[in-house]
C-alpha cells in the first residue's frame, strides 16, 4: 500500500499539468487581474493615509441646530473641556433653528459657509421630550459631517461616544436629577478627536489582514485546480484510469495518493509565501498559527478538487465544475475584506477562519480558540470529501469514462441534430415584426437579460428625475415627521400608516414640474437607448422594433390617432361602468388656472411613458423571445413583466397584477394583428392621461394631479370594483373591459380573414 500511494504520489506530482485548453489560463487571467484591481484599491487608500501622516488642520466650529437649555448649560460650564476634546483648540458654537432635521444638503452648505466640522441637530421641545422618557431612551441627536471631509467620519464617531453619549448624558442625569455615582462630569482623558494613524502602521496592517491572506487563497486554489482536475478526472479522458482500477489497488489508496500529490503541489507557492512572512510576523506564536492555518487550507481544497475529479469524466468538466466554487471562495475573501461583516462566529468557520485568522496571526492578535476550531473543522470536512471520493471510485458510472470511435460519432452526430432543431437562428419560432435572431444566448442568460433591462434603465432614469424633487422636499418640516414614521416602526401594524404617508410623499411629487419634466426627459432617454440597442448592438432596422415604414404616407400618424380613439373609448368604458355602478362620483371640472402649467407638462410626460413602455415590452421583448420560443410564450413572458414592473406600486393587489397582464396581453396580441406599435403607443399614452389628468384618478398606484375633472370614490365604493388605492386597474371594472375588447378584437380580425378571402 506504501509502494502504492508514493507511485501515484510521484505520477500526480511529477505529471505535466498542460490542460490543452484555455480555460486555465482564462482562469488564471481572472485572478491576476482580480489581484491587480485589489492591489490597486489598497494602494490608493495608503496613497490617501500617506497625505495625511501629518495631522490635520480640522475646522474649529461646530454648528447645533434647535440647540436645547440643556445644551446652553452644559457648554457655558465646560466650554473650555469641550473645546480641547473636540479639536484641541478653541470652538466656536454657531446656533440655528431648523424644523427639517434631516435636511442634510442644508447642512452640508452650513459647514461649507462657518468651516464647521460637525453639525450637531436636536429635535425641537429637546428638554421637554427628555424629562417625559427614562434616561435610555432620550430623543435622538442627529450628527452631520462634511461630506467632502471624509476624515471627519472619526470625529463624528467619537464625538458621539466622548461627548454626546457620556459626558453630555451625565450632565443631564444630574440636570434631571436621575442618581448617578460620585465623579467628575469629564472622567475620561481629555484627547484631540480624529488622531490620524501613521501610514507605515496602516500599510502594515491592511497588508497582512487584505492582501496576504488573498495571496495563500488565489495561489493554493489555482494550483490545486491546475493539478488536481488532471489526477482523475485526466486520467479518465485519456483512458488510462480503466488500466489502474484492475491492479489490485484499493479506491482508497487511489484516492490518498491522488490527494497528496496535489497537496504538495499547493504547498510549493505557499511556501514560497510563508518565507518571506517569517520577519513581518510579530511573534512566533502568530506564525505557526499561520502555518497551521495554510497547510489546514491546502488541505481541504485538495480534496474539494480530487471529488471534482472523481465526479467528472473530462479535465474541462471537472474544472468547469470547480470554477464556481473558485469564485464563491474568492467572494469570501472579498466580504472578509470589509470590517463591517466580520462577527464573533466568522472565526471559528473555515474560509472565513483561515482568511482572519492569517491577518490575526500576522499582527500578533491571532485568537487560538477559534484558529485551532476552524482548523479541527477543516481536517474533518478534508476526510469527509476523501471518503466520499473513495465512495465514487467504487460506482462504475464514476469510474470509467471509455467511448468507442463509433459511438463517439454517433453521440455527437446526435448532439448536432438535436441542436439544429432546436437553434432559433437558424429557424425562428416565430417572426415578430420580421425579426429574426443572429446570437445564440443560453435560456437563463436570455429570459433574464430580457426581464431585467427595463428594470434597469428605469431604475436609473426615474431616480435621477426625483432628484430635484426631493432636494426640495427634504427641506420641507414634513419630511421630518414621514422619515421619524420610518424609523419608528416595530411592528407591522405600522406598516399601514408609511403607505399612506408614502403615497402623500408620492403625491407631492406628481404635483412637482421639475419633477414631471425630467421624467418625460428620462423616458426620452429609454427610448433612445433601445433604439440605439436594434440599430448599433443588433444591426437591425427600427422595424423590428415596432416601427416600420408604412405606405401610403401618413399611415402611421393616422394609426397612431387611431390609438387615441381607441385607447380614450377603452379607459372611459371603464369610468362609465364606475359610474354606473355607482362606485365612483364626479364633483365637475377642477383645473385651476395655476395647474395648466403642470398639466402640459403632463401631457408631454404622458407621450413618452406610453411609447417607452410599448418599446420595452411590445416592441423589442416579444419579437425576441418570440424568435426563441413562440408566440404564445413571448405574449405572456412580456405581459407578466410588463405587470410585475407595477409591483411596487402603492395597493398592488393579485386582482391588479391579472388586469395589467390582460391590458398587456390585449396590447401585444393587437400590435401583432396590426403588425406595427404606433397604435398601441397612443392607446396606452391616452389610457393613462386621461386616467390620471382627465377623470382625476390613481394611476397604477400614482396618485392623480391637475387633472380636468374631479372625481372620488363614493362612501359604499368596494375595492373589488374600483380597485382600491391603485386605481382602476385592480378592480373588476377592468377586468370586464379589457375582456370585452378581446372578443371585439377576435370578430374585427375574424372579419378582416373573409374580407382578405
Amino acid at each position: 500500500m506504501r509502494r502504492a500511494i508514493r507511485a501515484l504520489v510521484r505520477k500526480t506530482f511529477g505529471k505535466n499539468h498542460s490542460m490543452r485548453t484555455e480555460a486555465s489560463v482564462i482562469t488564471m487571467l481572472v485572478c491576476v487581474g482580480f489581484f491587480v484591481a485589489v492591489m490597486a484599491y489598497f494602494t490608493s487608500l495608503l496613497v490617501y493615509y500617506a497625505r495625511r501622516e501629518k495631522p490635520i488642520d480640522f475646522h474649529e466650529n461646530l454648528i447645533v441646530v434647535n440647540p436645547p437649555e440643556s445644551w446652553m448649560g452644559y457648554t457655558e460650564e465646560y466650554q473650555n473641556i469641550l473645546s480641547e476634546n473636540v479639536a484641541g483648540k478653541e470652538t466656536m458654537m454657531v446656533y440655528k433653528d431648523w424644523d427639517a432635521i434631516y435636511d442634510v444638503f442644508t447642512f452640508n452648505s452650513w459647514m461649507d459657509d462657518e468651516k464647521a466640522f460637525l453639525t450637531l441637530v436636536f429635535p425641537r421641545n429637546f428638554d421637554e421630550m427628555a424629562l417625559k422618557a427614562p434616561i435610555d431612551e432620550l430623543p435622538e441627536i442627529l450628527t452631520y459631517y462634511p461630506t467632502d471631509h471624509p476624515e471627519y467620519a472619526t470625529v463624528q464617531k467619537e464625538f458621539k461616544e466622548k461627548i454626546l453619549e457620556k459626558d453630555y448624558l451625565r450632565y443631564l442625569q444630574i440636570r434631571l436629577g436621575v442618581p448617578v455615582e460620585d465623579s467628575e462630569v469629564f472622567d475620561s482623558p481629555v484627547t484631540p478627536l480624529g488622531k490620524p494613524t501613521g501610514w507605515m502602521h496602516l500599510m502594515l496592517d491592511r497588508g497582512s489582514r487584505m492582501v496576504v491572506p488573498l495571496l495563500f487563497f488565489i495561489a493554493i486554489l489555482y494550483i490545486c485546480m491546475l493539478s488536481g482536475m488532471n489526477a482523475i478526472a485526466g486520467e479518465k479522458e485519456r483512458g488510462t484510469f480503466a488500466s489502474l482500477l484492475m491492479t489490485p489497488v484499493a479506491r482508497g489508496t487511489i484516492v490518498l495518493g491522488n490527494f497528496t500529490g496535489v497537496f504538495l503541489h499547493a504547498m510549493i507557492p505557499s511556501v514560497l509565501l510563508l518565507l518571506p512572512l517569517i520577519p513581518l510576523a510579530s511573534s512566533v506564536g502568530g506564525y505557526l498559527s499561520v502555518l497551521v492555518l495554510v497547510v489546514s487550507l491546502a488541505l481541504f481544497v485538495s480534496a474539494i478538487t480530487i471529488l471534482i475529479s472523481c465526479l467528472n469524466n473530462t479535465i474541462v468538466s471537472a474544472q468547469t465544475t470547480f470554477l464556481p466554487i473558485f469564485l464563491i471562495i474568492l467572494v469570501v475573501c472579498v466580504t472578509c475584506m470589509q470590517e463591517s461583516t466580520r462577527n464573533p462566529i466568522n472565526p471559528f468557520l473555515p474560509i472565513y477562519g483561515h482568511f482572519y485568522g492569517i491577518g490575526d496571526g500576522l499582527m500578533g492578535t491571532v485568537s487560538w480558540p477559534a484558529m485551532l476550531v476552524c482548523t479541527l473543522a477543516t481536517l474533518i470536512l478534508t476526510v469527509i470529501c476523501l471518503k466520499v471520493s473513495e465512495k465514487l471510485l467504487g460506482m462504475e458510472s464514476f469510474t470509467v469514462a471509455v467511448e468507442t470511435k463509433s459511438e463517439k460519432e454517433l453521440r455527437k452526430a446526435a448532439k448536432a441534430l438535436a441542436r439544429q432543431e432546436k437553434d432559433y437562428v437558424s429557424v425562428s419560432r416565430a417572426e415578430v415584426f420580421g425579426y429574426k435572431a443572429k446570437r445564440r444566448k443560453s435560456v437563463l442568460s436570455f429570459l433574464v437579460g430580457h426581464a431585467l433591462l427595463p428594470l434597469a434603465l428605469l431604475s436609473l432614469f426615474q431616480p435621477v428625475a426625483m432628484i430635484p424633487a426631493i432636494l426640495s422636499y427634504m427641506r420641507d418640516p414634513a419630511s421630518t415627521e414621514f422619515i421619524r414614521m420610518f424609523k419608528s416602526i416595530t411592528n407591522v401594524s405600522a406598516i399601514s400608516d408609511v403607505a399612506s404617508a408614502s403615497v402623500k410623499v408620492f403625491s407631492g411629487f406628481m404635483q412637482d414640474k421639475f419633477f414631471i419634466l425630467f421624467m418625460g426627459l428620462g423616458y426620452w432617454a429609454v427610448i433612445a437607448i433601445y433604439i440605439c440597442i436594434v440599430r448599433f448592438r443588433e444591426k437591425n432596422p427600427l422595424s423590428t422594433l415596432g416601427f416600420p415604414k408604412l405606405a401610403p404616407k401618413g399611415t402611421a400618424v393616422k394609426a397612431y390617432l387611431r390609438g387615441m380613439v381607441f385607447g380614450l373609448i377603452l379607459i372611459s368604458s371603464v369610468y362609465g361602468l364606475l359610474l354606473l355602478t355607482g362606485q365612483v362620483e364626479c364633483h365637475g371640472f377642477s383645473l385651476e388656472k395655476g395647474s395648466v402649467p403642470l398639466f402640459l407638462l403632463y401631457i408631454l410626460m404622458w407621450i413618452p411613458q406610453g411609447a417607452t413602455e410599448e418599446i420595452m415590452m411590445r416592441g423589442y421583448m416579444m419579437p425576441r423571445v418570440a424568435s426563441r420560443f413562440g408566440l404564445p410564450f413571448a405574449i405572456f413572458f412580456s405581459s407578466m413583466c410588463f405587470s410585475l414592473m407595477h409591483a411596487g406600486n402603492a395597493g398592488f393587489s393579485f386582482l391588479a397584477l391579472i388586469n395589467l397582464a390582460l391590458i398587456a396581453a390585449f396590447f401585444a396580441v393587437f400590435a401583432y394583428t396590426s403588425g406595427h406599435i404606433y397604435t398601441v403607443c397612443a392607446m396606452h399614452t391616452v389610457w393613462n392621461f386621461c386616467q390620471g389628468n382627465f377623470f382625476g384618478l390613481e394611476v397604477s398606484g400614482n396618485p392623480g394631479s391637475a387633472s380636468i375633472l374631479s372625481s372620488s370614490y363614493s362612501d359604499h365604493a368596494r375595492a373589488l370594483l374600483t380597485g382600491g388605492a391603485f386605481g382602476p386597474e385592480g378592480g373588476l371594472c377592468v377586468t370586464i373591459v379589457i375582456a370585452m375588447a378581446f372578443v371585439v378584437l377576435f370578430f374585427a380580425k375574424k372579419k378582416s380573414k373573409r374580407a382578405n378571402v
